[in-house]
């Protein structure tokens, strides 16, 4: 039976404003309770996406991760844990933070279109060694935000989240955009069924099924030419099920390359199914509450 929360049983409510919803990282043997804006964001999404209210602390704490340079970053800059090093800003964060603020209206749209920008937009990776993935491409996005760094890692399921907030913003005609459209599509063809070749397309993304789901993210953005591959993943033994399979307390949400930290969030596996399962309550019960949703989800936070 599914241990997801239900409506009648959500009795605590967020006491202080940002929250961020609860991670564990496994790191060097420890197991570490985290709160970090990348979860968080997830969260968001999870349930704007489902049409659902998003409490307010959620958007608060996605504020708080927005850098001096005009980025967004894992952590806020006051709150990094002692043991995490000082990550720059990076196109990960900022595409899926800042989108999640420009539909919650905490970000205009002429600020949305700068920061993707000079942020994203302009950091492009000009080459690659001789050795690498076939699907590697210069021209695409790159991962940090860091001066002077002509290579860098990159991510396929951090760039379909950089090309879903492109395409939410009218900004698909930038340079790059085509490019990385192209690797997503060689990166599959790649991959093909191999679960393994799949795990490799993003190094900070343990598990697969994150690519799928931000495969169709981004296609429900406009970001029409990733609509056949989302299709595609989804259509694979690694990509099935993934909005299900991303439900499960186990299931590692992100990571840093090689395996070095995991991060898995039992309680957004859990906000992610009762999503699903309030969105498919919602819509057979179309007179449900729209203040007590609101103050269920909050508690749910």
């Amino acid at each position: 039976m599914s241990d997801a929360p239900r409506p009648c049983a959500f009795a605590a409510a967020v006491a202080a404003k940002p929250h961020f919803i609860l991670s564990d990282v496994s790191l060097g043997g420890q197991r570490l309770h985290d709160r970090n804006g990348f979860v968080t964001a997830l969260g968001v999404r999870t349930l704007r996406r489902r049409g659902l209210p998003v409490p307010p602390a959620l958007l608060d704490a996605l504020e708080r991760c927005r850098s001096a340079r005009g980025g967004f970053r894992f952590w806020p800059q006051d709150a990094r844990p002692q043991w995490a090093p000082d990550l720059p800003d990076d196109a990960d964060d900022t595409a899926i933070m800042l989108l999640e603020l420009l539909h919650a209206g905490r970000v205009d749209r002429a600020q949305a279109r700068r920061v993707a920008c000079l942020t994203i937009a302009r950091r492009r990776v000009a080459s690659f060694p001789l050795l690498r993935p076939p699907w590697l491409r210069p021209g695409v996005f790159a991962t940090w935000s860091r001066d002077g760094v002509r290579r860098d890692l990159v991510d396929c399921t951090a760039t379909a989240n950089a090309l879903a907030l492109f395409a939410a913003l009218d900004l698909s005609h930038l340079p790059g955009v085509r490019e990385a459209e192209r690797m997503l599509a060689d990166a599959l063809r790649w991959a093909g069924d191999d679960a393994l070749r799949a795990a490799s397309l993003s190094p900070f993304y343990p598990d697969p099924v994150e690519f799928v789901l931000a495969l169709d993210h981004a296609a429900e953005c406009g970001a029409h030419r990733l609509r056949a591959l989302h299709r595609r993943a989804a259509a694979t033994a690694w990509g099935g099920d993934a909005e299900l399979r991303s439900a499960r307390r186990d299931h590692a949400v992100c990571g840093s390359p090689y395996g070095m930290a995991v991060w898995r969030s039992p309680e957004l596996a859990r906000l992610r199914e009762w999503a699903v399962e309030t969105a498919r309550t919602q819509r057979n019960e179309s007179d449900l509450d729209s203040a007590e949703l609101d103050e269920q989800l909050t508690a749910m936070a």
